[in-house]
């Protein structure tokens, strides 16, 4: 049975649901076993659940005993739903159909999304088994910027702003497809965003991009879009040393980046260590 789950629940099997996090096969994305988050930093993104009025905690218990909680928000004016915690000890399918259900009667015409780790097969059979599109398969890794040595010399880049945006927009237009966040939605938020282009022969090559640094030391590379989608190894490296010396300028200690098969082994010369493979799966509610 899934029901909401109030703050004093949630209190009283927070340590449950932590230990659930820090297994793959049993939880959701974001992981919590990737060496830069705690105990502490799952309790405080779990309690905004009682604190906001487009999140909400829900408890999932079988026979009586709790299995999991399922954390999640939604933006109204984007029709977006996402999980931020999915973590079940056992009736995951179970879990899944009854949460579907329940934000289906809530949330008609939300665009919903789901991330696991390949690790958690039991919910990734069951999504594919309901008829959801699989949108995305990459790897997580991580950078400790505190433990990395000196970053060499990146060459010329340019940061991008609003005056000369349309370098990016050239680059980004080409992949975003129906990615939330495409061209426009970036644009209005570039104040959180930082954006470095590399040129050849006065034309954009490569983009990386990345939110800006946080109160914790952490950051995440967004993405990196290359001209025509052609992978250009050497390239890669150049835009990722670009942005992991400028994070380590402004004292960024963690680095998280999610890349395509054909960019690991660029990410993993230039610091990174693979942390898991993810999976994500997307569906629109009726």
């Amino acid at each position: 049975m899934l029901r909401v789950c109030s703050k004093e629940e949630f209190l009283r099997y927070a340590d449950f649901a932590y230990e659930l996090a820090l297994d793959p096969a049993r939880s959701g994305y974001p992981t919590y076993r990737d060496g830069t988050k705690t105990r502490e930093d799952f309790i405080e993104r779990c309690l905004k659940a009682f604190e906001r009025d487009t999140e909400e905690m829900l408890l999932f218990e079988q026979e009586g005993k709790v299995q999991g909680m399922i954390h999640y928000y939604w933006i109204p004016e984007d029709h977006y739903l996402q999980t931020t915690c999915c973590n079940t000890g056992t009736g995951t399918e179970q879990a899944l159909k009854e949460f579907l259900a329940y934000i289906g009667g809530r949330f008609q015409g939300y665009d919903v999304y789901l991330g696991f780790s390949a690790e958690n097969e039991t919910a990734l059979k069951y999504l594919a088994g309901q008829g959801f599109e699989c949108i995305e398969e990459s790897y997580n890794n991580i950078a400790f910027l505190e433990q990395s040595g000196d970053i060499p010399d990146c060459g010329e880049a340019i940061r991008i702003s609003r005056e000369n945006y349309g370098l990016f927009q050239a680059l980004h237009k080409q992949i975003e497809g129906e990615m939330y966040w495409n061209s426009e939605r970036i644009l209005a938020n570039l104040d959180e965003w930082i954006i470095w282009v590399k040129e050849e022969a006065g034309k954009p090559r490569g983009a990386i991009y990345y939110t800006a640094p946080e109160g914790d030391g952490w950051s995440e590379i967004f993405g990196i879009d290359l001209d025509r989608n052609e992978y250009n190894r050497e390239l890669v490296k150049d835009l990722l040393c670009t942005a992991l010396a400028d994070m380590k300028r402004s004292g960024v200690r963690y680095v998280g980046i999610f890349g395509e098969e054909a960019e690991e082994d660029a990410i993993k010369e230039s610091g990174f260590r693979c942390v898991d493979k993810y999976i994500c799966y997307h569906t629109r509610l009726d």
